[in-house]
């Protein structure tokens, strides 16, 4: 969940700034405060603390009282205050914030004056490291900030119409002398960079973005170097040229050009051009002058861009064609795509269309259009799987058992006998390829179906187990805790805390003495929702409050998915979809899913999956 901080310090900060409080003052009240201090950057996702819960929460103050840990109900990390000088007066100069038990931001006072004046983002929240130079709370300048992030910046920057926020990412005069450019190319630059903040509100207005804008990724082939001597240069210069940005701004995806990006230090990038919309006519280098001659090592830009260009043209083409025509058209879109692999300069770019293929394929196979898709990809798993390529080889065999699998249900074979097939090829895969990050996917994804088989569900423990003991800590990791947490959940206390969509906390221990049923649901399980509305509204009057947990990544997706299906419970949301917080927390794989607690506060059933379920234990449990 985002979270908005103050513009200013309030007077609550002197509880936190001393912590010989804790010792002579009210260590209940140091706890609150510890609970309700929030990070002073917006752009930052953390573990929210229901205002219920706070009571149940642990403070920990270390021996020579310069740390203060607060701890969730569960002994999870939730947020850490530290003197990290050693200074007599004990002065809080680290604040540090969690989610799901791993540090994600932290706030530093590093000039002593009680304020935060640097701010960094870590592990799965990202490289950023800012510093707030002007004492007013916003960030000024970068500390290391990576090129993706810059992008991103750029795109935010542009859909909140914030030209300080862009001017924070682009190079400064003194910037630019520290590059020792030659004469020639430093004038270029330095041009290019004076224009950057007059020329920002145009920028805006001819891209026109909107502020629900989302970022999705940097468009770069890879970056290059200007080495020293070269146009006058007195060192190394590392470059990206003409990138540009994926971005999703309502139903239209679209690419944004934001130019060249140039690296001043260790992980910290710089641009130089004000962003404009793509266009494939009009390509600009700085630094690196492409000449695309006899014996070029790979693709330009603008080469990908046009074969691209002719598969989407394809692809669009497809679904209007006679089935008889549609697996030749299927097979070109495999040969442009081969070709861009041809001729391909690096592995990396080589790996990563040949995942896109194997994507392909498997949509291809998946609509019963590319009966050849099976022999294909067969293939292409042959070609890659070496000892030197275990992740392109794990994501390509991923791809060719579901392959399998939609050939053998258009050959007739029995749905059953090619399920159980499946799972047993995934199984066969995620044990090959254990350490991959398709084969942990696959894992969790075996540990799920197994669910709906197996009724004891040890099959499916035993495999979120293993993720956990393979990559403990991760993401993933966390989710398989989670899934074992509702998978072992029956017949006990299990709390869950979150926020509804206006903000307000939820606590499921609020309930007590109600069935409480969460229904947890996104835009492609929405049509589900008015038939599971009608049963649950005939156990209303015996205590049944249902309670809807959205796992869409944006509330703009759950607005327009409730207003079809009109269903009137309360909702809860959390950022990041199947990875948000309430998904994480109960390991939720594939909506919709509901669970049941009773009115004792104690889970009555984790696993139902389905409205014949919900009908069956509504009426077995609530009387």
């Amino acid at each position: 969940m985002r979270i908005v901080s103050p513009s200013i310090f309030t007077a609550v900060f002197i509880a936190l700034l001393v912590f010989p409080l804790c010792v002579f003052g009210d260590m209940s009240a140091l706890r609150d405060t510890a609970a309700r201090w929030m990070p002073l950057q917006s752009d930052v996702e953390i573990d929210l603390i229901a205002e219920e819960e706070i009571t149940l929460c642990e403070l920990v103050i270390s021996d020579d009282f310069r740390q203060m840990r607060l701890l969730s109900p569960q002994r999870v990390v939730l947020r850490n205050f530290a003197d990290t000088d050693g200074d007599p007066d004990r002065q809080v100069d680290q604040w540090s914030y969690f989610l799901n038990g791993v540090e994600v931001y932290r706030e530093m006072d590093t000039d002593g004056d009680g304020t935060q004046d640097q701010f960094r983002w870590m592990n799965s929240a990202g490289t950023r490291w800012g510093v707030d130079t002007t004492g007013d709370g916003r960030i000024d300048r970068w500390k290391e900030i990576s090129a993706e992030e810059v992008s991103r910046e750029i795109i935010l920057a542009l859909a909140t119409r914030d030209v300080q926020r862009f001017m924070a990412v682009t190079l400064t005069a003194e910037e630019l002398r520290s590059l020792e450019l030659g004469s020639a190319l430093n004038s270029t630059v330095a041009q290019k960079i004076a224009a950057l903040q007059p020329g920002f509100a145009g920028a805006i207005a001819s891209v026109a973005l909107s502020s629900n804008t989302e970022w999705y990724q940097l468009n770069a082939v890879m970056p290059g170097v200007v080495p020293q001597g070269d146009q006058g240069n007195r060192r190394d210069v590392h470059v990206y040229e003409n990138a540009s940005t994926t971005i999703g701004d309502g139903n239209n995806i679209r690419q944004v050009v934001i130019g060249t990006l140039v690296k001043i230090g260790n992980n910290n990038w710089r641009a130089i051009d004000l962003p404009r919309n793509f266009d494939e006519e009009h390509i600009s280098f700085t630094f690196i002058q492409p000449a695309h001659l006899q014996g070029s090592t790979g693709p330009t830009d603008s080469e990908v861009v046009a074969i691209m260009n002719q598969v989407y043209a394809i692809q669009a083409q497809i679904p209007n064609l006679p089935a008889a025509q549609r697996p030749e058209r299927h097979r070109e879109v495999v040969a442009l795509l081969l070709e861009i692999v041809r001729q391909s300069a690096t592995q990396d770019e080589r790996e990563n269309w040949i995942r896109q293929i194997a994507d392909t394929i498997m949509d291809a196979v998946g609509r019963d259009e590319y009966p050849e898709g099976g022999e294909q990809i067969a293939t292409l798993f042959g070609t890659v799987n070496r000892p030197t390529m275990q992740e392109l080889a794990a994501h390509v065999r991923s791809r060719q058992i579901m392959v399998d699998y939609y050939i053998n249900l258009a050959s007739g074979m029995d749905p059953m006998r090619a399920y159980t097939q499946w799972l047993d090829d995934l199984e066969n895969m995620v044990t090959t390829f254990p350490t991959t990050e398709a084969g942990l996917e696959g894992m969790m994804q075996l540990a799920s179906y197994r669910e709906m088989l197996d009724p004891t569900n040890e099959a499916s423990l035993r495999w979120y187990r293993r993720v956990i003991e393979l990559v403990p800590g991760q993401p993933i990791a966390l989710k398989a805790q989670g899934a074992i947490r509702r998978l072992t959940a029956e017949g006990t206390v299990v709390p869950f805390q979150a926020r509804d969509t206006t903000g307000r906390a939820f606590d499921i221990a609020e309930h007590r003495g109600q069935f409480v049923l969460l229904c947890f649901w996104d835009t492609h399980s929405a049509a589900q929702l008015p038939l599971i509305n009608v049963i649950t509204d005939r156990f209303a009057s015996a205590g049944l409050t249902t309670i809807g947990v959205n796992l869409d990544s944006d509330e703009a997706a759950l607005r327009a998915s409730l207003q079809r299906a009109g269903v009137p419970w309360r909702q809860l949301h959390s950022p990041g979809g199947l990875n948000s917080a309430p998904a994480v927390y109960w390991g939720i794989m594939t909506p919709p899913y509901m669970i049941l607690y009773d009115r004792e506060g104690r889970v009555v059933r984790a696993n139902i999956s389905s409205v014949e379920d919900l009908q069956h234990v509504l009426t077995e449990f609530v009387k």
